[in-house]
């Protein structure tokens, strides 16, 4: 990093940095000028009220209430079951004294946000019953599960099946009598009631009670702050952590998000162990360069699947700029926010989470056996004039088997491949008080692949801490680590698992008096069995251990100041060892071979240090609602020896509310990146939403019963992306002879993303909810690097000069209802379309041979042959030498002949070339899908994902396409191509044999080669058990789940030669599927 680029960075930091202090004292500054009304609790201000009534219901009277204060009151009908009607007369501006007329002195009244709660005052003290024998003492306190946390006053405590029973305090203290099996009930107005079993005295209970989100509104993480649903205008999407990650068999986070969330393609390339992450892609493809969207782990990046699934408490997706433009320069490609799980107040928690797993892999190469083999090589040679390779008596020993060591027949995937594992064991420490709650969480994952000297294993540590020093002032203290070890074999054998015939034995019996291992000859000794076993193995050892320190001071009442400070440090290290071996002649015992002894390392770290504070203020008043949140941050992250590259953010966020109704909010965003060049490190980035809850309206009363939610929403905002590597703005020399080898664009900038984004949010009878979303996402500025000549050896430069557009829809279905006591269920679907397309190139098309980049079509799109089947013996005319003549009309690449792909002159220009080509569909899908469905009856529950998308295009490349290969390490061709072309077989899938590809130009990617790699898996099958809660709380355990699962089971698509989601050919590792066992514990 040079150091005037820094030099230059530090200063805007510094400007930066002043900026945002005269925002926060501007604001302090102007908050004291409100009025002191603003932070009274409800209770304490004054409202002007008349009310007179007549034998009245109570709920008309207390909506009366409602509407001349502006104050939102919740209360059961339960509770007022008995006071039907009452009269009341009163004028005054203290609510609480209209409340006490209304209802009387048998109620409570308390603040819930901005709610007054209304519940019915219990006997405070115990009725003590005819049988005393209650003589254990239970004390405690009740807290609300929240951070910091706060007591609960009007609790109701009460014994099960009993009159006995308490209230807590204003501290939210109490103590009653009790005896061991007693079922204590917490029961407290807007809140999940709780239950706790006595087995035993205790003076120091704490019981922490969560909201129901049924009766106040669902809060939805967005990573810098938290809001409600019902003032939320963004695109938000939240996975379903229960059905989607708790108690699954899941290896890392990005598998999870594969058929939970409409608008993501989750994709997984590989099933290798260690390396099994999905590529997600949030509202298609935007940019030429990655496409990947921004992770934050508890406000930080990290990369995701290296967390423990059981430390994650919540998982949300921002895909429009109205949620994501907080983030600026990195959300382009969408955000996924994490967050992890928290110590909460009660009694310490120790869980267990755990499962055993065997895998097996969904798509394995069916290869021809030897007789075969030797067959279509014998066939191979006499297409193009040659004499046969093998005897008809060597192809009939083969066959009959006789003679397995002379005349072999190795089944390549059978011996390479087998069973692998995979386990996993998770404890979970966690509890706390008002004073410190704590969550300390180790996880080993262990995972056996299904080859040999293949494997990796992961050992996780995260401990959240959160320490309240005031009652207004708290702070999160992070410690994260994990260390992932992973070996593979040094040399790539499942790329020569498809280049060695079955005619080659895999090792030879040892020979008596003799340890010399033998295995079956090939060029360069390069037999898969010889590799696995002799051919070394490459480590790969990594270290990642992370602070993460998170202060929060609430200055005045909703005037809250945080701030956070993170650093992380990685070591890498990669480590190639291979001993020495000689290879001998089986029959002959000649030196054949050796392979020297190699050892081979790397080593690399890396660093990443975030700080920031933001300043956020919630104000309250009749019917307006204001939150305002701003802030700044830098970040840094060094790389190895030299690189280095940071950023330096301000950023503001405002929503207003009005009446419930109308909904507003702006959001704007500055960010500094030093990887640009002077006067194009800062953008700008804002956005601009607003929203109506209709079901707010008047008119809409009537329908309240049925129709819970319908919001209309609409936002639109700018989004960038500044990742484009380091230095491309500098023109780079060779620094052994001074000669300018890499060009840079000191003008080079932001891509910008703009979004517009419009959508529905629909609840009816509380139990079917529908979201509809339509969205226009237009990259201007794409940063692309033009074709050059390579005249000059010299490479491109980055220019900004490209538009890209993603359009589509999304529809998010959810329906659940618990039918009976014993029986309920869930049906969660979503359908999304996204259509991907070039509007402006510079310099375009970008030919990048089977692939293109062209105007007016989507981002590398197939670039393909057309094809009209094969040729065939009609299409041809024999000289006088018995060479083929093509007849008139008839076009084809030199040497082509009957049984060879016909390929189209689509330029009439009498001959097949390049600009033959046409574009052809893209891998991008036209539609994703998946359902989820859930079934629970009594303790049994059983879950099913279906996960699937259609219109993506594909093509067969070698050995898919053309299979056999007899010249170098060769190709053995697959079951499937024993239907070739021959006079006899004019029908057949593929084309004539030959020794190879290049005889007949069959090798180009063309038509010819197409499927159709839409599919529908079903992702997860789990059957589950919840053993009885009452009987296991009596000894000590709250909680007992076992689960059988299958992961993968079942896949359907067209094709069957390889897998249709990751369409892995030669070389990949496949994905697999996972049968499993597991068992969640809770003490």
């Amino acid at each position: 990093m040079e150091k005037r680029i820094s030099e230059d960075f530090y200063k805007a930091q510094k400007v930066l940095k002043r900026s945002l202090f005269l925002l926060l004292l501007s604001g302090l500054l102007s908050t004291v000028s409100f009025s002191a009304h603003a932070f009274e609790s409800l209770l304490e201000q004054n409202h002007p009220l008349n009310l007179s009534f007549k034998n009245a219901r109570i709920e008309k009277i207390l909506d009366a209430i409602s509407q001349q204060s502006g104050i939102k009151i919740a209360y059961s009908t339960e509770e007022l079951a008995g006071d039907k009607s009452v009269s009341v007369n009163i004028r005054t501006s203290d609510i609480k004294e209209a409340l006490t007329a209304v209802l009387g002195n048998n109620y409570t009244f308390k603040q819930i946000d901005n709610y007054i709660a209304i519940a019915r005052k219990e006997n405070e003290q115990p009725v003590v019953s005819q049988t005393d024998d209650r003589a254990w003492t239970i004390q405690g306190q009740v807290m609300e599960n929240s951070e910091p946390p706060f007591p609960l006053a009007g609790v109701n405590i009460t014994i099960k099946n009993t009159s006995l029973g308490t209230v807590s305090d204003q501290n939210g203290y109490f103590s009653i009598k009790a005896k061991r099996g007693d079922i204590l009930i917490f029961n407290y107005l807007g809140f999940k009631s709780q239950e706790y079993v006595v087995n035993r005295a205790i003076s120091n209970l704490t019981v922490s009670m969560s909201e129901d989100t049924e009766e106040l509104d669902e809060v939805i993480v967005t990573g810098f702050s938290e809001e409600k649903k019902l003032n939320s205008i963004s695109s938000v999407a939240s996975l379903d952590i229960s059905k989607n990650l708790n108690s699954r068999p899941i290896t890392n986070l990005s598998q999870s998000l594969q058929g939970g969330i409409t608008g993501l393609n989750v994709t997984q390339g590989s099933g290798l162990p260690g390396a099994d992450g999905a590529s997600i892609k949030i509202r298609g493809i935007s940019t030429l360069g990655s496409s990947d969207p921004l992770v934050l782990v508890d406000g930080v990046p990290m990369d995701m699947n290296n967390l423990d699934p059981n430390t994650i408490e919540s998982i949300t997706v921002l895909k429009d700029a109205a949620a994501a433009a907080i983030y600026g320069s990195r959300a382009a490609n969408g955000v996924i926010v994490v967050k992890t799980k928290r110590g909460v107040p009660g009694k310490i928690n120790v869980s267990y989470n755990g499962y055993y797993g065997i895998q097996k892999a969904t798509y394995l190469p069916e290869f021809a056996n030897a007789a075969e083999y030797m067959q279509m090589v014998n066939v191979a040679q006499k297409n193009i004039g040659g004499s046969p390779t093998f005897s008809e008596d060597a192809i009939a020993k083969t066959l009959s088997g006789e003679d397995p060591i002379n005349y072999p027949n190795t089944d390549w995937t059978d011996y390479m491949f087998k069973n692998g594992s995979v386990q996993s064991h998770s404890v979970s420490v966690s509890g706390g008080g008002n004073l410190a709650r704590f969550a300390l969480t180790a996880n080993y994952l262990k995972n056996d692949a299904l080859i040999d000297n293949t494997n990796s294993d992961r050992l996780n540590i995260r401990a959240n801490t959160s320490v309240s020093l005031l009652d207004n002032l708290s702070v999160n203290m992070d410690f994260n680590s994990y260390r992932t070890n992973r070996d593979e074999p040094l040399t790539g054998v499942l790329d020569y698992l498809y280049s060695t015939p079955p005619t080659t034995v895999a090792r030879y019996p040892m020979k008596e008096g003799n340890n010399q291992v033998y295995y079956g000859n090939r060029p360069e000794q390069r037999n898969p069995a010889a590799l696995m076993e002799r051919g070394g193995i490459r480590n790969y050892l990594e270290d990642n251990v992370s602070i993460n320190i998170a202060p929060r001071w609430e200055v005045i009442p909703n005037l809250v100041l945080r701030g956070q400070y993170s650093y992380r440090v990685s070591s890498s290290a990669k480590r190639e060892e291979r001993a020495a071996w000689n290879f001998f002649d089986y029959n002959s015992g000649a030196f054949l071979q050796t392979w020297s002894a190699y050892h081979g390392a790397e080593k690399g770290r890396s660093s990443y240090y975030y700080i920031g504070a933001t300043a956020e203020y919630t104000l309250e008043r009749k019917k307006h609602r204001l939150f305002a949140i701003g802030g700044y941050n830098q970040e840094l992250t060094n790389n190895g020896d030299w690189d280095q590259w940071a950023m330096a953010s301000l950023f503001a966020k405002a929503n207003y509310t009005y009446d419930r109704r109308y909904l507003i909010e702006g959001t704007i965003r500055r960010d500094g990146s030093s990887r640009f060049g002077k006067g194009n490190k800062f953008g700008v980035f804002p956005s601009v939403a607003a929203g109506w809850n209709i079901h707010e309206e008047a008119f809409m009363r009537p329908l309240k019963s049925k129709l819970n939610e319908f919001k209309l929403r609409a936002s639109y905002g700018l989004l960038g992306n500044e990742n484009i590597g380091l230095y491309k703005y500098q023109t780079l020399i060779d620094g052994t002879n001074g000669n300018e080898t890499v060009f840079g664009n000191p003008d080079i900038t932001w891509e910008t993303v703009h979004m517009l984004n419009i959508g529905t949010d629909i609840r009816l009878f509380r139990d079917f909810a529908v979201t509809f979303e339509y969205y226009d996402k237009k990259t201007t500025d794409m940063i692309i690097e033009p074709p050059i000549s390579f005249i000059g050896g010299i490479g491109s430069a980055p220019i900004n000069s490209g538009t890209v557009r993603n359009r589509g829809w999304e529809l998010d279905v959810n329906y659940g209802k618990q039918l009976t006591k014993d029986f309920g269920f869930n049906i969660h679907g979503g359908l999304s379309q996204n259509k991907n397309k070039i509007e402006e190139l510079f310099g375009a098309p970008y030919d990048k041979g089977n692939k293109i980049n062209q105007i007016g079509y989507a981002l590398d799109s197939y670039y393909i042959y057309p094809t009209n089947g094969l040729l065939q013996e009609s299409d041809f005319t024999k000289n006088e030498a018995g060479e083929w003549i093509p007849k008139e009309g008839v076009v084809i690449f030199d040497g082509q002949q009957p049984g060879d792909i016909h390929y189209i002159d689509r330029d009439n220009d009498g001959k097949i070339t390049t600009d033959d080509r046409e574009i052809r569909g893209s891998e991008q899908p036209d539609l994703s899908y998946f359902a989820n469905i859930s079934l629970n009856y009594r303790k049994w529950s059983l879950d099913v994902l279906f996960q699937g998308v259609t219109g993506v295009d594909a093509y067969y490349s070698e050995p898919f396409s053309f299979g056999l290969n007899t010249s170098g390490d060769g190709s053995t061709p697959l079951k499937a191509q024993l239907d070739y072309w021959t006079p006899e077989n004019i029908n057949a899938r593929y084309p004539r044999l030959a020794p190879n590809s290049s005889y007949g130009n069959n090798y180009h990617t063309s038509d010819f080669w197409y499927f159709d790699a839409s599919f529908c898996r079903v992702k997860s099958i789990q059957l589950g058990y919840t053993f009885d809660q009452l009987g296991l709380k009596k000894i000590g355990i709250t909680n007992i789940y076992v689960y059988l699962n299958a992961q993968n089971p079942f896949t359907f698509a067209k094709e069957k030669l390889t897998d249709p989601e990751n369409r892995g050919q030669r070389g990949s590792y496949p994905l697999v599927r996972t049968y499993s066992a597991g068992v969640s514990l809770n003490f």
